[in-house]
């Protein structure tokens, strides 16, 4: 054995080996090499470039003179050749137009026959992001669960994910379905909800400052797509746009908006049209439309101008909606009134071109249509009167005559949204009706579940919101709100949803805002960009300054209150806050946000700047005020002179005191129209 071999140590070498037999020899020479060292590394350490940008890099190393030396590129340990993006020199890499899937670690490798040595880089593009890797879909009937991988972010953070989908309906119309802001994780997941007998597709895109990764690159891996398809089931909702209005005597047209074929939720969709008098004698006819794009049906042989019910419901091929249809007003068609106005004679005659008629009043049955002033409003006083017109002019108005319109039933609730906000808490918001038809009392609620089992709550005129926490988890409901007057109860208005699973909410989202000396407003926000998704049905926040061990828990809030005020805090003062959702037992925590309250120099500052503000903003006002003053008056004045002078002209012309000219008389003659 050769410790610390070196140049000394070089030359033949023998091995002598002897027994009984004889001797032998063997022999072998030793040959030492100078090391191979690197004489120019890739620099720098850490290269940032942008996408499109090209650089280069040098690798130079010394070898023993008996050694031959060549080069070898790798990146993330694969083997570089020359290609449009890499060109490789005696002595240097060059990047040419690279993009941010070429980022990593760039190894040049000198080698002789007797080592190897090794410089390594890292090689930084910043681009728009990787595609994220998405896992297979997991498709139900009423959702679809998204799962995938973060995205390498190509030197420029990821700030959020944007899940979209399109359907067989609208293909290659993608459009946003969830949007991620939660970014510093490793793994993600969103649940979809689903429609029946729909083909979808979907698809996850990560979103940088430099764009979208489904950006259109040369050379860039094709984007993962995911599909699910749905089994068909009963209709959701049922055409809207319900009329019924006569054409002819004798006729009835029933029109509808058909419903679009993301809804039908099953092939051959039709519609199930019911009619009937609104007379206590008349029972309900009904009959299918079979064309699923019809948006009208005439109805023969019906009595002239009668009111009636009708109805529209969706139909497909699993059967009827779900959802019972609303009740509509219609009337048959008008036709020539059955009686002329009697006792129709001459009143006065005024002069010899002036005649005055009067007659009696017909009939309002006999009139075979609308002959009736409809558009008043229910608890509303009005004062009405009559004129007297001819060809020109009318009358003054008659004496008035004085009404009220009582209190009625109110219409539907205005924009109602339901939301499972949980996997027991469901949200409903509302507005009151556009018709109140009086002064609304209440609102009563109902919830149904799968089981057919209803619960009923009320709430006063006031509320316009309800927090539902007594769900069952995955489950469907239909939630149904009405208003009240004291004339009645209003027609309902249904919303189907569905609860989540059990599990813990999302970690929720928040922002801090209303920055003071000792308070600032802690703002959740749970639909994330208008996108609801689970964020529980409560939210608080525990918070400590920098340098206490010591948390507070702020008040909880339940949805709809989205507002936290933390008051009595330290001026100057640096805060960590970690929000809190909770879905029943259940609770999530967000990751923490630190916070400083601000010093009283730069709210004194800050105070000083706004005055300055508004004293230049009332300064410029006042600048021009005075202005359009002074244009104001000036115009008056001149107006006003001027009316002097054509008032004196008029006057001398009166009297007689104008010139005996041709041309100025001309001149009078017009202006004033007047000969002699």
């Amino acid at each position: 054995m050769i410790y610390d071999v070196n140049s000394a140590d070089e030359g033949l070498y023998y091995c002598n080996v002897s027994n009984k037999y004889g001797i032998n020899r063997a022999t072998n020479r030793l040959q030492v090499f100078k090391p191979t060292y690197f004489v120019r590394i890739p620099t720098p350490k850490r290269l940032i470039l942008e996408a499109g940008e090209t650089a280069e890099v040098f690798c130079e190393a010394v070898a023993d003179p008996r050694l031959p030396i060549k080069y070898q590129w790798t990146i993330n340990g694969k083997i570089l050749t020359e290609s449009q993006y890499y060109e490789i020199l005696p002595d240097r890499l060059r990047f040419r137009s690279v993009r941010g899937r070429h980022s990593g670690i760039i190894d040049c490798a000198a080698i002789t026959d007797v080592d190897v040595k090794l410089a390594s880089m890292q090689l930084i593009v910043k681009d728009v992001p990787a595609h994220p890797v998405v896992e297979a879909a997991h498709c139900s009937e009423r959702k679809a669960t998204i799962k995938w991988v973060a995205a390498s972010d190509h030197g420029d953070s990821i700030k959020k994910y944007i899940v979209e989908m399109f359907t067989d309906f609208k293909k290659n119309e993608w459009e946003v379905i969830n949007e991620e802001v939660n970014v510093n994780k490793e793994n993600f997941e969103v649940d979809i909800t689903l429609t029946p007998w729909v083909n979808y597709t979907f698809r996850v895109v990560a979103v940088n400052s430099h764009g979208r990764s489904d950006m259109k690159i040369d050379g860039q891996p094709k984007e993962d797509w995911l599909t699910c398809q749905t089994r068909p089931s009963f209709p959701y909702t049922n055409p809207s746009g319900v009329k019924g209005e006569g054409t002819e005597p004798d006729n009835l047209v029933i029109s509808w908006k058909p419903l679009d074929r993301y809804y039908w939720n099953a092939p051959n969709m039709q519609y199930l049209v019911r009619y009937k008098l609104d007379e206590p004698i008349h029972g309900w006819t009904e009959f299918l439309v079979e064309d699923s794009l019809a948006n009208f049906t005439i109805i023969r042989d019906q009595p002239t101008f009668r009111k009636y019910l009708i109805q529209v419901q969706s139909v497909n091929s699993v059967g009827p909606s779900i959802v019972e249809p609303e009740i509509h007003y219609g009337w048959s068609g008008e036709d020539v009134p059955d009686e002329s106005p009697r006792d129709f004679r001459i009143d006065t005659q005024i002069n010899i071109t002036t005649i005055n008629f009067t007659w009696n009043p017909v009939d309002s049955n006999t009139v075979n249509g609308h002959f009736i002033i409809n558009s008043f409003h229910a608890v509303t006083n009005y004062s009405a009167h009559i004129r007297t017109r001819n060809k020109r002019l009318r009358s003054a108005p008659s004496h008035p005559v004085s009404f009220a319109m009582p209190e009625g039933p109110p219409g539907k609730v205005h924009n109602l949204r339901v939301y499972s906000v949980g996997s027991t808490a469901i949200l409903l918001q509302w507005d009151a009706p556009l018709q109140p038809n009086g002064r609304i009392r209440g609102y009563f609620i109902s919830f149904q579940n799968d089981k057919n089992e209803t619960e009923e709550t009320y709430v006063i005129h006031r509320q316009k919101y309800y927090l539902h926490e007594k769900s069952e988890p995955d489950t469907g409901y239909k939630v149904t709100v009405w208003a009240e007057t004291r004339a009645g109860e209003g027609p309902t208005t249904l919303r189907p949803v569905r609860t989540w699973p059990a599990r813990i909410p999302d970690a929720p989202i928040f922002r801090v805002k209303n920055i003071t000396l000792d308070s600032f407003v802690v703002e959740w926000l749970p639909n994330n960009h208008s996108v609801w998704k689970m964020p529980g049905a409560a939210f608080f926040v525990n918070y400590t300054a920098e340098s206490s061990n010591t948390w507070h828990q702020s008040e909880i809030i339940y949805l709809p209150n989205t507002e936290i005020l933390l008051r009595n805090l330290k001026e100057d003062q640096k805060y960590f806050i970690q929000g809190i959702a909770k879905d029943g037992s259940r609770q999530s925590e967000s990751v923490f946000l630190p916070i400083k309250t601000l010093n009283r120099d730069y709210a004194n500052r800050l105070k000083e700047d706004s005055l300055r503000s508004a004293a230049w903003f009332i300064a410029v006002l006042g600048v021009l005020g005075i202005g359009l003053f002074t244009i104001c008056l000036t115009f008056c004045c001149g107006n006003k002179n001027r009316q002097e002078k054509f008032a004196v002209r008029r006057k001398e012309i009166e009297i007689g005191h104008q010139q005996d000219n041709e041309e100025e008389k001309q001149f009078l003659e017009y202006q004033y129209g007047f000969k002699n």
